[in-house]
């Protein structure tokens, strides 16, 4: 099944006060693996993660040809922009994609959808197979956005979902969590190197990426938004209790 809202949440158990554990995005496919009155147990195809979805949010499949890479991008009703909007995707949407001109993308919404089509800027999404080099810089667009534990809409989200989603554009879907990613088969650079744009930090709970050799950009609670500061700040924040585990190569 297809997720035919913006975002909808997974939570620990089928219930609205669970907990948040991730958000899926629009177009992104579950598998359903179990199902207790009006939700379903689902594994989320981008990343593998579990957990439980109201049925209410899920639609027809429709195989994506492209994906959002602004930070959010508004729905038209028609290929003009005084047509008014329906709904905006986030980042990391996937659409199917059923025609162009030199501006507007005609997105297929479903047949099951109060409209059936509508438009995008063709300029916020690539193709599926398409990848941005600088992937740092889709990090950088969401400062500023605000900290949500388990958010992983551009509208709020959490520090793992920050290099998920920014490194997505890169062309590779990586686990959710932060302990899953620290575990890829990347380049480990050692603390005494240079550190350069790119590089990601792992610490216990936590992840930010380096923007330079002295910056580092984060989601986390302590500016409750997505922030670049100097690693050395974060560091003395962090004090002992939380030293660095791993620096890696995501270039």
């Amino acid at each position: 099944m297809n997720v035919i809202k913006p975002s909808i949440p997974m939570r620990s158990n089928p219930d609205e006060s669970s907990s948040l554990e991730t958000e899926c995005l629009f177009g992104e496919n579950l598998t359903i693996l179990d199902n207790y009155l009006d939700w379903y147990y689902c594994k989320l195809l981008t990343d593998n993660y579990c957990g439980w979805v109201q049925k209410k949010y899920f639609g027809e499949i429709i195989k994506s040809s492209h994906r959002v890479v602004s930070n959010r991008s508004y729905l038209f009703k028609d290929n003009d922009i005084k047509s008014g909007c329906i709904n905006y995707l986030p980042l990391g949407s996937q659409i199917y994609v059923n025609d162009f001109d030199d501006f507007w993308a005609k997105v297929y919404l479903g047949s099951n959808t109060k409209q059936e089509f509508a438009y995008i800027p063709r300029k916020h999404i690539i193709k599926n197979e398409d990848k941005i080099d600088d992937w740092v810089s889709i990090a950088e667009k969401l400062l500023g956005t605000p900290y949500v534990w388990g958010g992983r809409n551009s509208i709020g989200l959490d520090c793992s979902a920050l290099l998920q989603l920014s490194y997505q554009t890169y062309g590779e879907n990586i686990p959710r969590n932060s302990i899953d990613q620290s575990l890829l088969n990347k380049e480990i650079i050692h603390n005494n190197e240079k550190l350069k744009r790119g590089y990601v930090i792992f610490w216990k709970g936590h992840v930010g990426i380096m923007v330079d050799e002295i910056y580092c950009i984060h989601a986390n609670a302590f500016h409750m938004e997505v922030s670049k500061e100097p690693l050395v700040k974060i560091l003395e924040r962090a004090g002992k209790n939380n030293p660095i585990i791993k620096i890696m190569n995501f270039n």
